[in-house]
């Protein structure tokens, strides 16, 4: 059987009704969420989650737990499910997309599903604090098919502090994040470029910028008092990738700095995808080594949506994907040889 990368998705995969399948069919997707909602301040979690509506969902206080939620049921489920088939299905490095490096650090075994939760509870929060009022408004772009040295050219040339790169996905799409004057005025500089789309995201804040520092700030002060030796367990066993260096996550002291760090810092997808493979022994990315004569692994996008396989796809085509997020997609991976 060929080895799996577990990846986790960040804000923007969630959907309204998103892990009711594996709540009702996994009880300990079950436990898991049931565990959740007798946290205070979460108790109307599962609610919003099943039911929304939409607008409560994406809010980003919600949203934020919402996903390490679904994302960490679909992790439990696996774990459940493969333990009653007799299969040994695990990781054998993992990463998260922004938000998902926590529910990354539970799969790796650093973290327990609750801590992740509190902690992107607490995340979610201050981000949503630090994009309201009286903070300036923030905005962000996808812009597809231009180079990144004309859309550093770009940010240069708007105020270095309202805005920055917020996320390399893949070679043909970037994202630009900040204040929403300065959003805008890229928006035009890109497409006057040859950008061959501008899309204007829906989000309510400007995340991994400058505009996010005070939410980081907080963030940092909570994650030295819950990311301590006393509290986490380091297993380097199975490599984490973190998205503001994209590099293997190596102590606790590491763990801590850089989640702390990615609330600002951009994330650099595309060297976290290739750097995965590095990290298992592998010597790249597929379309470069397609004489290699070892397995390559199957990234494995466990929790809500889609977005990180399509990501992948426009990575590298020889990348191999799958999901697991309700029950068909779970009994698909266990079906795999």
């Amino acid at each position: 059987m060929k080895p799996f990368i577990f990846i986790f998705p960040g804000q923007a995969s969630q959907y309204v009704g998103m892990g009711k399948d594996l709540y009702e069919n996994s009880e300990a997707a079950k436990k898991l969420l049931n565990q959740v909602v007798s946290i205070k301040g979460l108790k109307h979690l599962r609610d919003v989650i099943f039911a929304g509506p939409e607008e409560l969902l994406t809010r980003t206080d919600n949203v934020q737990p919402a996903i390490t939620t679904v994302s960490t049921m679909a992790l439990v489920a696996v774990l459940e499910a493969a333990d009653k088939a007799g299969r040994a299905i695990k990781p054998i490095a993992c990463a998260g997309h922004s938000l998902g490096e926590y529910a990354a650090h539970v799969a790796a075994g650093n973290l327990t599903p609750i801590q992740a939760i509190k902690l992107t509870a607490a995340r979610g929060a201050w981000m949503n604090e630090a994009s309201q009022p009286p903070y300036p408004k923030g905005a962000m772009i996808a812009v597809m098919g231009l180079a990144m040295e004309k859309l550093e050219e770009i940010v240069a040339g708007l105020d270095a502090l309202s805005i920055s790169i917020a996320n390399i996905n893949s070679p043909g799409q970037i994202i630009l994040s900040g204040e929403a004057t300065a959003i805008a005025q890229a928006s035009e500089a890109a497409s006057a470029a040859g950008a061959k789309r501008v899309i204007p995201l829906n989000v309510s804040g400007a995340w991994h910028s400058p505009l996010m520092k005070g939410a980081q700030e907080k963030m940092e002060v909570l994650l030295s008092a819950e990311i301590t030796p006393e509290k986490v367990t380091m297993n380097l066993g199975i490599p984490v990738i973190a998205n503001a260096t994209s590099a293997v996550v190596s102590s606790i002291d590491l763990m801590k700095e850089t989640l702390g760090r990615q609330i600002t810092s951009p994330v650099v997808w595309t060297e976290c995808v290739s750097n995965l493979l590095t990290s298992c022994g592998y010597p790249g990315l597929p379309s470069e080594n397609n004489d290699f004569d070892k397995p390559w692994p199957i990234f494995v996008e466990v929790g809500p949506g889609k977005v990180l396989r399509g990501l992948l796809r426009s990575i590298d085509k020889g990348l191999e994907s799958t999901g697991v997020e309700d029950t068909a997609t779970l009994n698909a991976l266990l079906a795999m040889e």
